[in-house]
């Protein structure tokens, strides 16, 4: 099984678009309107409603000599990429955020062929929003800079692992897709646009689970993860995994049932796992498999008796200030298939 191509932590707290302090983990679900413009001064008192000011003639002539307003738009339709804009135009996302954001911005925009494959986009514009916002981070990366990066975390603070394929052509991955097009940098300094082979999946937390869970129970309610976009149907898994909250380390075996193949039908002759129907995955079998050694009730030792001679050990206690919060992060995994005549 290869490793993990995207995920989404969905018990931290949550966050605006932008900000970026926090753990690579943290996530929110896209919510609200998005950044919206600097508003325009309004009239000042005394000024008839509707009138207009004559600008000064140096202004005026400052207006006329000014370059065109920047637009995305323009730029992507000469790229041949009409169904991203179309896309972004749906979500309402092109004038209000892409064409007007003061920071720059890493675009991973779908071919046409891509959103083609893909068919019809949601109906419902929050999903529609969030599905576009996994395509967009903030700040400026280059193909050499995403070379040298594990993750990127998008501004709906989805995150998404980059692998270089080893597939003997040496794509770059990030996400569920792979780059086609690299480097196209955006107008006066406004970022870089990267053309990919597939729309991203977008993951979505439809019901979460309560706060305070039993020990080899299962979680109830038990959670409900949304997806939008696209994915391997004979390749592509949901994992559903326990991160401890104060190391945010991962235990890949405390859960069973964490697991649910988001294949079937097809070449593949497999049937569709009963778990993911229509987009949703259900996880009615997870269990909390293991008990976490931060509720062992065996003896902690005392900091003072860490050394015989009395004097204080420079190393942490393994488990005294730790809590036993956990959370549950929701993962996308890859299974690569083999080569023709390789063992699986």
């Amino acid at each position: 099984r290869g490793p993990a191509v995207q995920h989404r932590d969905y018990l931290s707290r949550s966050r605006r678009w932008g900000e970026m302090t926090e753990p690579l983990l943290a996530s929110s679900v896209v919510g609200g309107d998005p950044v919206a413009p600097p508003l325009e001064p309004l009239a000042a008192e005394g000024e008839a409603a509707g009138a207009a000011v004559a600008p000064a003639p140096a202004a005026a002539e400052a207006t006329a000599d000014a370059p065109p307003a920047y637009s995305f738009k323009a730029f992507a339709m000469e790229l041949g990429l009409g169904r991203f804009v179309a896309a972004l135009e749906a979500a309402d996302l092109l004038g209000n955020y892409v064409d007007t954001c003061e920071s720059p911005l890493t675009l991973f925009a779908p071919s046409d062929e891509a959103f083609a494959r893909l068919g019809a986009l949601p109906d419902d514009l929050q999903v529609l929003r969030e599905l576009l916002c996994v395509h967009i981070t903030l700040g400026s990366l280059s193909h050499a800079e995403l070379l040298n990066t594990r993750s990127i975390t998008t501004i709906s603070q989805q995150t998404h692992h980059v692998v270089l394929a080893d597939d003997g052509q040496k794509v770059l991955q990030v996400g569920s897709a792979s780059l086609e097009r690299t480097d196209v940098q955006l107008p006066d300094g406004r970022g870089v646009l990267h053309v990919i082979d597939s729309v991203m999946c977008c993951i979505r937390l439809l019901q979460n689970c309560r706060y305070e869970q039993v020990w080899n129970k299962t979680v109830r309610p038990s959670p409900k993860v949304g997806l939008a976009g696209e994915w391997r149907k004979s390749q592509d898994e949901l994992h559903a995994i326990l991160i401890h909250c104060d190391t945010w380390q991962p235990r890949f075996q405390g859960l069973r049932g964490s697991v649910v193949p988001l294949g079937g039908g097809g070449s593949t002759g497999e049937k569709t796992h009963k778990s993911f129907q229509d987009g949703t995955v259900h996880f009615t079998e997870l269990l909390i498999l293991e008990k976490p050694p931060e509720m062992s009730k065996k003896k902690r030792k005392k900091p003072e008796d860490n050394l015989a001679d009395g004097s204080m050990s420079q190393q942490p206690a393994l488990d005294g200030n730790q809590s036993s919060n956990y959370r549950i992060m929701f993962s996308l995994y890859r299974r690569f298939e083999p080569a023709d005549g390789a063992a699986p």
